[in-house]
C-alpha cells in the first residue's frame, strides 16, 4: 500500500475507536430523561443486544479468518474497527431516553463523583500505555508495512496495573457505568447491558488470548485475578 493511504487508514482507525467512546461517556453523563416507556426500552434492549452479539461474533477466530479472504491479514484489525465504532455510534444514535429517574444528587456529591467517572476514563486511557494498544488497533501493522517490517507475533508481557488484575481498563469501564450524578433509567438499562457484555465479552476473550498465548496465560490467570485487584503486584520472572 501506498504510504498516503496507510496514513490516512491510521487517521481514520483512531477517529473511529475513540471518538464513539467519547460520545459514549458523554451521553452517559450528561444523559437528560425521556418519556419512553417499555417499548422504547425494549427496542433499546434489541439495539444494544444485536451490537454485542455483532460485536462479539467479529472478535472470534473463524469470522477473522473469513475477514481476512476478503481484505487481507493487515486489514482484519482495522476493518473490525471500522465496524465496531460504526455500530456503536449507530446504538448511541437510535438510543430512546427512558421516563424516570433512580436517583439523583447534588452540589458537592455530584462534582465528587462527576470527578471520580472522569478518573476512571483517565485511568483507562492510563492503561493503554501498558499494553501494545496500537496494535491492538491495527496500526502497529501499518506502521510496520511503512517501514517494510513483517508483523510480529504476539509475545506475553505484563506491566503497570496489569500486574494487580487480568483486566483493569474492563474494570474501569464496569465502574464507570455506574458512577452517576444522575441515574436515569435509560442509562441504568444501558449501565446494565453494558456490564453484561463486559463480563461475557471478557471470557470469550481470555479464551482467545488463551490460544495466542499458550500455556503463559495459565501461569497468569492463576496468579492475577480477573477483576478484584489483588494487593501485591504479581512478578514474572
Amino acid at each position: 500500500m501506498k504510504p498516503v493511504f496507510l496514513y490516512a487508514l491510521i487517521i481514520l482507525t483512531r477517529i473511529f475507536s475513540d471518538i464513539p467512546i467519547l460520545w459514549m461517556f458523554y451521553l452517559l453523563h450528561f444523559q437528560n430523561e425521556g418519556s419512553g416507556g417499555v417499548p422504547d426500552a425494549m427496542l433499546n434492549a434489541v439495539l444494544f443486544i444485536s451490537f454485542g452479539a455483532f460485536h462479539s461474533l467479529l472478535a472470534r477466530n473463524f469470522a477473522k479468518k473469513h475477514i481476512a479472504k476478503l481484505v487481507g491479514d493487515s486489514l482484519v484489525r482495522t476493518v473490525y474497527v471500522f465496524i465496531a465504532g460504526l455500530t456503536l455510534l449507530l446504538v448511541l444514535s437510535l438510543w430512546r431516553p427512558i421516563s424516570g429517574v433512580l436517583w439523583r444528587v447534588d452540589g458537592i456529591l455530584y462534582w465528587f463523583i462527576s470527578i471520580l467517572y472522569l478518573g476512571c476514563i483517565a485511568g483507562m486511557i492510563y492503561t493503554t500505555f501498558f499494553i501494545d494498544y496500537l496494535d491492538f488497533l491495527g496500526i502497529r501493522t501499518h506502521i510496520r508495512s511503512m517501514k517494510n517490517r513483517p508483523n510480529k507475533p504476539p509475545v506475553f508481557s505484563v506491566k503497570g496495573p496489569y500486574v494487580y488484575c487480568r483486566h483493569p481498563m474492563y474494570l474501569l469501564l464496569l465502574i464507570a457505568l455506574w458512577l452517576a450524578p444522575v441515574m436515569t433509567l435509560g442509562r441504568l438499562e444501558f449501565a446494565f447491558l453494558c456490564s453484561i457484555y463486559l463480563v461475557i465479552g471478557t471470557f470469550l476473550e481470555e479464551r482467545n488470548l488463551r490460544d495466542e498465548l499458550g500455556e503463559i496465560y495459565d501461569l497468569y490467570r492463576a496468579n492475577v485475578p480477573m477483576w478484584i485487584p489483588r494487593l501485591r503486584p504479581w512478578r514474572y520472572e
